[in-house]
């Protein structure tokens, strides 16, 4: 389990918090040693001077009437241990760290209690006087200022850490849509031009963001019209050569069979090249139920007298761009008459909240090594370097499953054959 965000927006935010926390801690660091400390020792040194004065009136006989004016002016009064315990020293609570410190002044016995009742009283023994309690009275503390003092820092800490996620929002939004801006890019779409706004150098990476994605969608219009204009572009000598052929006689049918099925051959190599191009990005998306196209698919096999089966399972419905999937599922279904063995099986189902399309032939399979390359365009088999086709038909499977934010991978059945199996997540 990392403790430690992976992402820039929580690390952003833990760092905020943590500077939070060490900045109330030194604080609170510097306020007992420079604020609470010296007023203790102030303190201490101040209930001394008065316990000092008090001792020496007990120890020189002062006149009575001078203690009574003592008394009155200040409230200090002493008392014998057990009439300090009827007068309230019962309740009052001892301190050994004050006791320590005013044995600083007064020395070793001294002891330090503290009563709260309607105003508070400090009980203290002095060490040369173990018969007698000294009470001196003090200000009652009211501990609900501290608690709105709690109050007033935690919503300091409340401001400060919305200001942090603030903060990490502003940073982490651009970089937000920088990433999904990526992504559609990777797929080949152009997300169009980015708001160029934050600090500088999210500024400057937003601006140089833009110019690959207008490059990368103008080197994209420029090889769509290449290869639109030179597949155009030959199919018009094919078709002359395919009429030529026509007027051959019939001693040279074989060589008009062999022109045909050429001829054939480059009109199929050039569908692909436009398949590949224009893989269906431009065509709108609908919400439909996978089911149907897979049903479509086997049917129209099926009249053509070729053994495809399907097991389907209840899917949910899913945004697809329709006659692009189409292509995609019947482009697997060739592949596998092609170079595999029928029946063609085809599964569908939800496993782990994505719908699962398995797609599978009864052949002897490819080698471990082909699995991952041949979804490269112009990748081709052993099986399929002799045979027709261009090397496309995989890559632009992928390139149709990827559009529709899906994963397709290949691998080798112990019973024999190959499957592809396709995952469209669900998203919420």
């Amino acid at each position: 389990m990392r403790i430690i965000p992976q992402g820039a927006f929580g690390r952003t935010a833990l760092l905020v918090a943590a500077l939070l926390f060490l900045n109330l801690l030194i604080f609170f660091v510097v306020t007992a040693f420079f604020v609470v400390a010296p007023n203790h020792e102030i303190l201490m040194k101040q209930l001394a001077n008065q316990m000092n004065t008090i001792i020496i009136h007990e120890q020189n006989n002062v006149d009575p009437k001078v203690m009574d004016e003592f008394k009155q002016s200040t409230g200090i009064e002493a008392f014998a241990f057990k009439e300090a315990l009827g007068k309230g020293m019962r309740n009052a609570t001892h301190y050994k760290s004050l006791s320590n410190q005013l044995a600083r002044y007064l020395g070793q016995g001294t002891e330090l209690r503290i009563e709260e009742s309607n105003i508070a009283y400090y009980w203290i023994l002095h060490p040369q006087r173990k018969d007698i309690w000294i009470r001196i009275p003090s200000i009652h503390i009211d501990y609900s200022g501290l608690f709105v003092y709690g109050i007033y820092l935690l919503i300091i800490v409340l401001l400060s850490i919305s200001g942090g996620w603030v903060f990490a929002r502003q940073l982490h939004r651009p970089l937000k849509r920088l990433e999904l801006a990526a992504r559609e890019i990777g797929r080949g779409d152009y997300p169009g031009k980015l708001k160029e706004t934050g600090a500088r150098e999210l500024v400057a990476v937003t601006k140089a963001f833009n110019q690959m994605a207008k490059d990368v969608h103008q080197l994209e219009e420029d090889r769509t019209l290449l290869l639109a204009g030179i597949s155009h572009d030959l199919r018009t000598p094919i078709t002359r050569i395919r009429l030529a052929s026509e007027f051959l006689g019939p001693e040279d049918e074989e060589t008009k069979s062999g022109i045909i099925a050429d001829t054939e051959d480059m009109d199929a190599i050039i569908d692909q090249f436009i398949s590949y191009v224009r893989d269906g990005r431009d065509e709108a998306e609908e919400d439909i139920d996978l089911n149907q196209l897979i049903e479509q698919i086997v049917e129209n096999n099926q009249l053509h007298q070729r053994d495809v089966r399907a097991d389907l399972n209840s899917l949910p419905n899913y945004p697809v761009k329709i006659l692009a999937m189409k292509r995609m599922l019947s482009n697997l279904v060739e592949n596998g008459f092609r170079y595999g063995q029928p029946p063609i099986e085809i599964y569908s189902g939800m496993e782990h909240g994505e719908i699962v399309i398995r797609v599978s032939d009864h052949g002897k399979g490819i080698p471990d090594i082909d699995v991952e390359r041949l979804f490269l365009p112009f990748a081709r088999g052993e099986q399929a370097r002799t045979g027709r086709g261009s090397g496309l038909g995989l890559a632009i499977v992928k390139r149709i499953v990827e559009l529709h934010n899906g994963v397709i991978t290949l691998r080798n059945l112990d019973r024999g054959g190959l499957e592809a199996t396709l995952r469209f997540p669900i998203f919420d």
